[in-house]
């Protein structure tokens, strides 16, 4: 009772207060304001998470993209001088091996970060020259209208430093890292250069970076990659081609021979393509020799490597249609771009066709099977026929008929 009384008496003395009224008040309002602002600022953090999402994604599909089309410019580039190009058979074999070993389509861009320094590279030199060329092409013109006046000396003089102050600008950025971002930072790059030759290690650490840099392209490893890919593939496909090849005209005994090349040409496109799956999947060449275990494959997914063919062959028939002229030979990257374009998907989707058939250890029903093996013979029988008539229209004439774009180098010529 006492108790009750005494608070009684101190909630009395705090009402009857006003002074006291005011500070419960003040005290009130004071946490309601934190609370607003809390909530404010949980608002406002929420929101920038948001933002940072969205330019996140944003910056990484950019990114991606980027990646991707400097990864089919490097490959078109390779494919188009000679014997460079197999390295770029290499990287498409290592790419289906990738997707093939792993069941993942992500894993079939090996090489995906260093095509996009590559790019990143490329394309801050060719922004970074183009007023150099411009101005080059001014003071040539004035050259030509009046060399010796004022303006040409000047112009002359103005594109020389200019040379200097870009080249200079083109080793910091280079220097610097390489990246994209580098070509637009100049001072941020001078900085940078002056604080690591301070420390003296910079000429140690850009080595060591360089050196890293050409171990992860892996060129040895992927040269002969698809040095010994491209032997299996001639070692199938070179006697049937050659006899597929006799004939000149519809008529007369040698149509035999080729109509039998025809036929031994059909049957090796159909096991082919499961047999260099399984040599860019464990990287042996004796791979290609097991005939038996490539037609076990086909047999536990016969429908997924009809599709295959059927998507392999039916894009190579239409690139055969790019074999008419022969392009000038500075221009013969942009044709193989378009062939590296089309095949690499068709690469990948064969290294994800030979995964699931490598994780399914039970065959289909008896005449799925066989249904299925009627249709990608087929398939490759309809291939086959249009491949005599390339040589009429390729400007390679019976060349054209061992170049095999899917299974050997996608390059035009």
């Amino acid at each position: 009772m006492a108790q009750d009384e005494n608070s009684k008496n101190m909630t009395q003395n705090v009402v009857s207060d006003p002074i006291s009224q005011a500070t419960v008040i003040v005290e009130a309002s004071a946490l309601t304001s934190n609370e607003h602002s809390q909530v404010a600022q949980g608002s406002q953090k929420e929101n920038r998470s948001w933002i940072n999402r969205i330019w996140m994604g944003l910056y990484w599909g950019f990114s991606s993209l980027f990646g991707l089309v400097s990864l089919v410019i490097v490959l078109a580039i390779l494919a188009a001088i000679p014997v460079v190009n197999l390295l770029a058979l290499g990287y498409l074999l290592q790419a289906e091996g990738e997707v093939a070993r792993s069941g993942k389509i992500t894993r079939g861009f090996p090489m995906l970060n260093q095509a996009r320094f590559i790019g990143g590279c490329i394309m801050g030199i060719f922004l970074c020259l183009m007023p150099l060329r411009y101005l080059g092409d001014f003071t040539s013109d004035a050259m030509l209208v009046d060399p010796n006046s004022g303006l040409t000396r000047f112009l002359r003089i103005l594109t020389s430093l200019a040379a200097i102050a870009i080249f200079l600008h083109l080793l910091g950025a280079l220097a610097a890292g390489g990246r994209l971002v580098r070509f637009f930072r100049p001072i941020k790059n001078a900085r940078t250069l002056l604080s690591e030759l301070r420390s003296r290690t910079f000429f140690s650490d850009r080595s060591v970076a360089v050196s890293d840099f050409f171990q992860s392209l892996q060129l040895r490893k992927t040269f002969f990659l698809g040095f010994w890919g491209a032997v299996g593939i001639l070692m199938w496909t070179l006697i049937p081609t050659g006899l597929y090849a006799v004939a000149d005209a519809p008529q007369g005994p040698q149509i035999l021979i080729t109509l039998a090349g025809g036929i031994l040409l059909t049957l090796v496109c159909s096991w082919v393509p499961v047999l260099q799956a399984g040599y860019a999947c464990e990287e042996r060449f004796s791979l290609y020799t097991q005939l038996q275990r490539g037609r076990q494959l086909f047999r536990r997914t016969p429908l997924l490597w009809t599709l295959a063919f059927l998507l392999g062959y039916a894009l190579t028939i239409v690139l055969y249609l790019f074999k008419i002229v022969a392009p000038p030979q500075d221009a013969l990257w942009l044709l193989t771009t378009v062939f590296i374009a089309i095949i690499y998907p068709a690469r990948i989707y064969i290294g994800w066709v030979y995964s699931r058939s490598c994780r399914k250890m039970d065959e289909p029903w008896r005449v799925w099977r066989w249904f299925w093996s009627l249709v990608s013979f087929a398939i490759c029988g309809f291939y086959v026929f249009m491949l005599f008539f390339t040589r009429n229209i390729g400007a390679n004439g019976k060349l054209v008929l061992f170049e095999q774009p899917l299974l050997l180098i996608p390059s035009p010529f």
